[in-house]
């Protein structure tokens, strides 16, 4: 309980002390640097008393949660709705983009992968179109955005 009042007395001595300057000071880039050195202080000065009692941090705390049973189903869980989450987003620029550009009646499928450094990666874009003469134009604008990922256009 006491830590959370050093925080609330702090923060408002902060807070007096950032208001007075503000109005002391003359406009200009001076005060708008005045402003950004003031807002660190707040923040180290409020994280400080949090920071001095037992709060920690630590790697084995990640790895007694990895050993449970439950991290691997949330871990796989999450996995996946980022991939289609990025999947369904990147279709729809892509259908938003080919329809600005006069190809209709198409439709776009995106599969994504989780690189080893944890990064979505584009695997492949597959195009469905009916009219196989804008087959150029759909790769030349896939390949604005995606120029290294493998695009597979198919007619429907």
């Amino acid at each position: 309980m006491n830590t959370v009042k050093a925080v609330i007395f702090i923060a408002c001595i902060i807070g007096v002390i950032t208001s007075m300057t503000d109005i002391a000071t003359p406009e200009g880039t001076l005060k708008k640097q005045l402003r950004s050195v003031l807002a660190v202080i707040l923040l180290l000065a409020v994280i400080t008393p949090v920071m001095g009692h037992g709060f920690k941090v630590t790697l084995s705390d990640y790895t007694e949660l990895a050993d449970l049973p439950e991290f691997d189903s949330v871990s796989t869980a999450t996995k996946l709705y980022y991939l289609s989450e990025s999947e369904s987003r990147l279709e729809e620029y892509f259908l938003d983009k080919l329809n600005k550009n006069g190809i209709e009646n198409v439709r776009v499928d995106i599969t994504t992968d989780i690189n080893e450094y944890n990064e979505i990666e584009i695997t492949a874009v597959r195009v469905y179109l009916t009219k196989t003469s804008d087959r150029g134009l759909v790769e030349k604008l896939i390949a604005e955005d995606l120029p290294d990922t493998q695009v597979i256009i198919q007619e429907e």
